[in-house]
């Protein structure tokens, strides 16, 4: 039977308690259904609900609960649910029999009880009709029987001596299938469907099913059930599992505490290896930003002088363009001239052609000259270099006819030595001896004569190749300055070739004195070192301060200076502020004095040079032209 309609209007509470006895007579009279046919219950207030398969503890825990509980429920409903909680307690717990479910799932085993391990259900009684349905050969069809009891696999048993057959429910070896088979030998044990019951009504069992837990009794069984059980299982106790358990699970604790600590150093070692990629990685891509940075900077700056050349080119084109349509007008005007002195001969009128036609020629030779011109552009850089090595050989040149012109001199100290001595021998020879003698000497007044004539011809080659010289020098100092303004823009950092500016106190020292003594704020400490290191560079280049002193070198007339080493500022300053900013001091200053000089008079200033930081020297032009092409492309 159903359920009373849920449509009819809601109760009162004080109507709640009439409607409750009203539910239970029903339930009494069996006007609702309760019970199922695999020895579970039902609610027959909940049609609607998926599950309606319960134990009686589990159906009287719904019951009570609905009944007593959230006000979201009409009082209809409560009502019902109460009477059915009723009806459980003082009904059907007498009709299951003296030991109720709750009862009998709150006892707990005997230690020393002996049970088939691993835990296993049987369910006897399988083949009840004498056509016996193919599914009843089919395990999952009695797993899906009784999945309630959650077994994970099921084998039937079957033979002529044992026509009633058997399902054996495997449970595993954890303690929540001991729960689980437990619980299945309740259920039919409130039912008057356990062991005890098969054993009694074995010849005639009927149509219903029986079942219980396997203990040692079935384990020794002789029979199919038997042999079966021996075949799979063993026979403990709940001691002797308990103990064989936690041995396992103490074995199996100690095996993954060491497979822990074996997970967490290969963790270590991982982390410490991402670590590292990561540092790498983010050096790599730091780099590799800069250098795309600096790539992009120079592609826009060839873009604009690609830009400018291309504009310049176009003006020029159109100046030409503009002289060839002025000059295509003065060609029209004369030929309408032509036309207009038609009596002119025709030796004028050649004259008049010919000259056109040069002068067509001449503007077509003006447009193939403005197309040279481009390459001419590239030819320019070519001869500057060409230019340079010709210099370079006119130097080299140089320097042999200084060397020439050295033994000129020598020659001509020579030849005037020997003029001398023969004027003063000519006049105490003889008429004829005199004579050849006179001729002699004009012969060598002739040869110095023209041997000074070379000497100052060379000596003005030798001026104007010294000014071009100083002219180069200055363009090559320009050209040095220039790049120690630029440089750092095209380059981000100064690894091999950039720019050192001697007489800068290097600011690492002071960071990491300030980081040690302001250890709570590293904001404070950056300041505090960013205003001693001003304040000690402004000390180094005012000149009024000279922390130096003069020594003589033994065996030397020069004189050389060196570090006042008791000198009050720096003997304060090493000992407030630590040897390694004391270094950093000393250092400046021994820059800024070879590379300043003597600047007693005026301020000392922080000198920029170019600097090939791999052999710590000065870089050359050439090095720093090459680096930054390497760096471009």
């Amino acid at each position: 039977m159903g359920s009373s309609s849920d449509n009819e209007s809601d109760i009162t509470e004080s109507e709640k308690d009439d409607y409750k006895e009203k539910s239970y007579n029903k339930l009494k009279a069996g006007k609702y259904k309760i019970k199922n046919p695999n020895a579970t219950l039902r609610c027959p207030f909940c049609e609607g609900k998926k599950k309606q398969a319960f134990q009686f503890g589990e159906l009287l825990q719904h019951a009570s609960g609905i009944g007593t509980g959230s006000s979201k429920r009409s009082i209809k409903i409560k009502a019902k649910h109460l009477a059915l909680a009723k009806f459980l307690k003082e009904d059907l717990s007498t009709e299951l029999g003296p030991k109720p479910e709750m009862e009998i799932a709150n006892e707990q085993p005997n230690p020393e009880e002996r049970f088939v391990w691993p835990w296993k259900g049987i369910v006897a009684n399988i083949f009840r009709n004498p056509k016996h349905d193919p599914e009843d050969f089919d395990s999952e069809h009695w797993l899906t029987k009784f999945e309630v009891y959650k077994p994970k696999e099921a084998h039937v048993l079957h033979s002529a001596e044992d026509p009633r057959g058997y399902v054996v429910l495997e449970f595993g070896t954890e303690w929540t299938g001991f729960r689980q088979v437990m619980k299945l030998d309740t259920d039919f044990l409130t039912s008057n469907h356990g062991k005890k019951d098969w054993d009694s009504r074995k010849n005639s069992p009927g149509s219903e099913f029986y079942g219980w837990c396997a203990r040692a009794e079935d384990y020794y069984f002789e029979g199919l059930l038997g042999t079966y059980l021996r075949e799979k299982a063993e026979v403990k106790s709940t001691s002797d599992i308990t103990q064989d358990v936690c041995k396992d699970r103490s074995q199996t604790v100690a095996k993954l505490v060491g497979k822990i600590d074996d997970a967490n150093i290969c963790i270590g070692e991982v982390e410490t290896r991402y670590t590292q990629k990561s540092i790498s990685l983010q050096k790599m891509m730091e780099e590799m930003d800069l250098l795309h940075k600096a790539r992009v900077e120079d592609m826009k700056r060839m873009q604009q002088l690609a830009r400018e050349h291309a504009h310049r080119t176009v003006e020029e084109t159109e100046k030409l363009r503009y002289e060839i349509y002025t000059k295509s007008v003065e060609l029209d005007c004369w030929c309408q001239q032509l036309s207009e002195q038609e009596n002119l001969t025709i030796n004028e009128r050649r004259k008049f052609e010919e000259e056109k036609k040069k002068k067509t020629e001449s503007l077509i030779l003006a447009s193939e000259e403005q197309a040279k011109a481009n390459i001419d552009v590239v030819e320019l850089l070519e001869k500057h270099k060409i230019e340079k090595m010709d210099l370079t050989n006119t130097l080299l040149k140089l320097e042999k006819e200084q060397d020439v012109e050295h033994k000129l001199g020598l020659e001509i100290a020579e030849l005037e030595g020997q003029l001398n001595v023969l004027k003063c021998m000519n006049g105490v020879m003889g008429a004829d001896a005199e004579k050849g003698k006179k001729q002699e000497i004009e012969e060598l007044e002739e040869k110095l004569e023209e041997m000074i004539e070379n000497v100052a011809d060379k000596d003005s080659l030798n001026q104007i190749l010294k000014m071009k010289e100083q002219d180069i020098e200055r363009e090559l100092e320009d050209a040095r300055q220039e790049f120690i303004v630029e440089l750092p823009k095209c380059l981000k950092t100064f690894k091999v070739i950039g720019v050192k500016k001697f007489g800068e106190i290097s600011d690492k020292p002071f960071q990491k004195l300030c980081k040690n003594r302001y250890k709570g704020s590293n904001k404070a400490s950056l300041e505090r070192a960013k205003l001693l290191h001003s304040k000690w560079q402004d000390q180094i280049l005012d000149s009024t301060w000279h922390p130096f002193k003069i020594m003589k070198v033994e065996g030397n007339k020069e004189q050389k200076v060196l570090i006042d080493e008791d000198d009050q500022k720096l003997v304060g300053l090493e000992k407030e502020m630590g040897e390694e900013v004391y270094e950093a001091v000393v250092t400046a200053l021994k820059e800024l004095k070879e590379y300043s000089g003597n600047a007693d008079n005026r301020r000392r200033m922080i000198m920029p040079e170019l600097w090939n930081f791999k052999t710590q020297r000065k870089a050359t032009l050439k090095e720093v032209i090459a680096h930054i092409i390497k760096q471009i492309t």
